[in-house]
């Protein structure tokens, strides 16, 4: 197959959102925009991939030849990205000390790590949540904490109890207060994703802000699970934003101390990642052609239909206990629907799930 030509929009998106742009390449690129360029188009696929924040490192030459309606959107999105984030910012702030004040050790990941560890810009970065990174044993803690101050807490709800044994989730509590939503982690991933990486406090390092520690992942640490998240994504072809992309450009991408499919999988991104900034883009690579779909917002091909329902299907554990969870991923328990759907009857339930009958609420 051959290699796939971007639309001049979707290139010029690539290569204004780069975070090592300098001004000259900044201005030349801008300035190479033909009278034919889809502004509309241009600033759409931006915003739809939370690259928008990154279109205005230089803001002196953006002014000179952005249309204003085009400008006015840009510093829309980044002042609307930016008052969210700066309110789940003031929360960490106001919980990291009550989190140590009752000895629950911590440490932020994604977003907040980058910010943090990195100072990344809250205008740049879209940050929708607070992910934060706890030992299992120390989850009713925590629980207990938060609804003290004022979230309303959600576990995780198995469809089996086959589920909960052999499929843990990574991330087992989840909170929301208003505007802010707190995501609990207990692991880097969950069993379904077959990806080990051992998130540990030693690994951690202890950022002062005014007064208030906060604990991040180390460089190596936080560039292994960025990167095995990223390529969680696009293995199973789940949807992902270009800023991924943007977070793995200033990370290490240390392959130390991972297993053999963990490597595997480092070693595919990180190529995947050197033809991301060159756009020599091949559509004979599954990640290129699912990053593509993503950058474009066209419908999924059937070949990367048939490729995800091959991933979805795959099993996760041994023949026996894979048939057990097939069985009740059609027939999960009682509480796991009325979860999802209210009350009702077994069956009204799960033909609601399964879409045979429409879901009203």
């Amino acid at each position: 197959m051959s290699k796939q030509v971007l639309r001049a929009e979707l290139q010029t998106l690539l290569q204004l959102s780069h975070p090592k742009i300098s001004l000259e390449a900044f201005e030349t690129t801008l300035q190479s925009i033909t009278t034919s360029f889809d502004w509309t188009y241009f600033v759409e696929r931006a915003i739809a991939t939370n690259l928008a924040g990154y279109l205005l490192p230089h803001p002196e030459i953006a002014e000179k030849y952005y249309p204003d309606n085009v400008l006015q959107k840009i510093k829309s999105y980044q002042q609307r990205i930016q008052l969210h984030s700066s309110f789940l910012r003031e929360e960490i702030l106001q919980l990291a000390p009550k989190l140590q004040a009752a000895n629950i050790p911590f440490a932020l990941l994604k977003g907040w790590d980058l910010h943090f560890r990195q100072h990344i810009s809250l205008k740049k970065r879209q940050i929708s949540d607070i992910d934060i990174y706890i030992e299992p044993s120390s989850l009713n803690a925590l629980n207990q904490l938060l609804q003290k101050e004022g979230f309303q807490t959600f576990g995780v709800v198995y469809k089996s109890k086959w589920h909960q044994k052999l499929l843990p989730q990574h991330a087992p509590l989840h909170a929301i207060k208003g505007a802010i939503q707190l995501d609990i982690h207990t692991d880097a991933f969950a069993a379904v994703h077959q990806i080990k990486l051992q998130l540990n406090f030693e690994n951690c390092v202890l950022l002062d802000l005014n007064g208030v520690q906060i604990p991040v992942l180390s460089k190596k640490l936080s560039g292994q699970f960025l990167g095995l998240h990223l390529s969680k994504h696009l293995e199973a072809l789940q949807q992902f934003k270009g800023a991924q992309i943007i977070d793995l450009l200033n990370e290490c991408l240390s392959k130390d101390g991972l297993g053999p499919k963990e490597k595997k999988r480092m070693q595919a991104l990180e190529s995947f990642l050197e033809r991301a900034q060159t756009m020599t883009f091949n559509a004979r690579y599954p990640y290129d052609a699912f990053f593509l779909q993503q950058l474009e917002g066209t419908p999924l091909p059937f070949n990367l239909k048939m490729r995800q329902f091959a991933h979805r299907i795959k099993p996760k554990n041994d023949i026996v206990n894979s048939l057990i969870l097939a069985f009740f991923d059609v027939f999960p328990n009682k509480n796991y629907l009325t979860q999802l759907y209210g009350n009702g009857s077994y069956w009204t339930l799960n033909l609601k799930r399964l879409k045979v009958l429409r879901h009203k609420r």
